[in-house]
């Protein structure tokens, strides 16, 4: 028994077509993408055909609306084969979160509903080359007010999806009449004054394009504020607990894929004749400890998804689940690079890429130690409360 035998027969359908999918389709352009440096563009195409992209982003707005089981079940799948090409695929259900979170029904058929009817892609922007990584309220990207809206300045890196996306989620500090009014969220869409880079070079997650975004006094309508200004706190952590979560799934898939690689080597690779390698005690040992870990994270990662399902707030729930399911896939798959011996360092098989994307994942979304410190305060908050933690 797993936690998949939980599943309705709706779910398991779609977890089922995901790996379907995955075989099909995303192993063969896994290497090509990820050795080129660029953005799976073929997957894309082949999953729209399939109805595997926006799963589960509101049908009223064109989205799959697919529960976030689905998409918890469905998207380890995808990423059980390459975890960068999955996160790519469900990029949109957490850049554009702060519309669905606190946009008007016009933002939201503009900045949602338009970009998904023409096979959109939007972007996140939060990090700063210098002034922001983990402290997102640090931000230098300035918003002036203006007599028609507003005038967007500055600068963001590490852009997931960003030389695809036409509109950009961004954080910068509000200024109305030179006075500074607190960090907003504005909906910039691609265009005049918008330099879009190109993908940097990264050890992990190659094929999740992350250009540098330059804004030159980029003129928006009053509309392209999302909520109200100096209110980007309550939008931007809600946001992050729901990217944290999809996270998880994707990250989970990277131990699932390692999984499925290392159990039939181990069961074939002879030490010494007639001594197979699953044969060890230590091996045994090692994969199950992995094995329970894995277990227990997706019970975490489910949770979050139910909360997620019934518009519960879940930070704890997605902030632990992202910090262990990071760390477990780096520990995870440096024992499977160790267990194929030659094969694991050898980039013609798959041991090596799962490492270097697994790595990765503890800096991304929040590294592991913001997670670490995100928690400590909830302890905290909670032991002096009423002294249940």
């Amino acid at each position: 028994m797993t936690i998949w035998n939980d599943l309705d027969e709706a779910e398991r359908a779609f977890q089922d077509a995901c790996r379907t999918f995955a075989s099909e389709v995303i192993a063969p352009w896994a290497p090509i993408c990820d050795a080129e440096n660029r953005f799976p563009r073929e997957v894309h195409e082949a999953a729209y055909e399939r109805g595997l992209m926006n799963v589960s982003l509101p049908a009223e707005l064109g989205g799959g609306g697919r529960s976030f089981r689905c998409l918890a079940a469905g998207g380890e799948e995808l990423a059980a084969v390459c975890a960068p090409t999955a996160f790519s695929m469900g990029f949109n259900h957490g850049a554009l979160r702060p519309v669905l979170h606190a946009g008007t029904s016009e933002q939201r058929q503009r900045f949602v509903g338009d970009v998904l009817a023409a096979r959109g892609y939007s972007s996140l922007c939060l990090t700063e080359p210098d002034s922001s990584g983990s402290n997102l309220f640090a931000v230098e990207t300035t918003a002036r007010k203006t007599e028609s809206g507003w005038s967007l300045s500055g600068t963001k890196c590490m852009v997931g999806n960003g030389t695809e996306a036409s509109v950009f989620l961004t954080l910068a500090q509000t200024s109305v009449g030179g006075r500074p009014q607190g960090v907003s969220f504005f909906a910039v869409p691609r265009g005049e004054g918008v330099e879009v880079g190109e993908n940097t070079d990264k050890l992990g997650f190659r094929c999740v394009t992350t250009p540098t975004v330059v804004y030159r006094e980029v003129a928006l309508d009053e509309g392209c504020l999302i909520g109200g200004i100096g209110e980007a706190e309550q939008i931007l952590l809600e946001t992050l607990d729901f990217i944290r979560f999809g996270g998880a799934s994707v990250i989970l898939g990277i131990v699932l894929g390692g999984m499925r690689e290392v159990i039939p080597w181990v069961e074939q690779r002879r030490v010494v004749p007639d001594d197979p390698l699953v044969s060890k005690s230590s091996v045994q040992q090692e994969l199950g400890k992995i094995y329970a870990e894995l277990q227990a994270s997706r019970l975490l990662m489910m949770r979050a998804a139910d909360c997620l399902d019934r518009g519960e707030p879940c930070s704890t729930e997605t902030a632990t689940a992202k910090y262990l399911a990071s760390e477990l896939a780096v520990r995870a798959t440096n024992s499977f690079v160790q267990l194929h011996g030659w094969r694991g360092i050898d980039g013609e098989h798959g041991a090596a890429k799962r490492l270097r994307d697994a790595r990765a994942t503890t800096i991304y979304e929040g590294t592991s130690q913001i997670q670490l410190m995100n928690l400590f305060r909830t302890l905290r908050r909670n032991f002096h409360a009423d002294g249940r933690i």
